[in-house]
């Protein structure tokens, strides 16, 4: 494991979103059957996950460890594979928040 990958702030991060991404996927199943307030706490909850991915990102890209600069690849390849297209992953953060907002109306 690389240096990148061995700070202490950068592992507690993973394991953070790791949890709250196991727990948007549970709830997404229930989705349909939440209350309006538990809906909102739902898009809470992506929005404190994509914060967390907007900082490992940033993060990423501070970095010349060999293994930081492969998983912001691997994240742009993602991105690309799924339809993004444009060099810069912040736009897509960016469209993602625009995505949060219309659904909390």
């Amino acid at each position: 494991m690389s240096g990148f990958f061995q700070s202490e702030i950068v592992r507690e991060a993973i394991k953070e979103m790791e949890e709250l991404q196991q727990q948007i996927m549970e709830d997404t199943f229930k989705a349909p059957m939440m209350s309006s307030e538990e809906k909102r706490d739902h898009v809470e909850l992506m929005r404190t996950f994509l914060e967390k991915q907007k900082n490992l990102y940033f993060r990423l890209s501070l970095s010349d460890d060999p293994e930081a600069l492969e998983m912001k690849q691997r994240i742009q390849d993602a991105a690309e594979f799924l339809g993004f297209e444009g060099d810069n992953i912040n736009e897509l953060f960016s469209e993602m928040e625009n995505t949060l907002d219309r659904l909390d109306k």
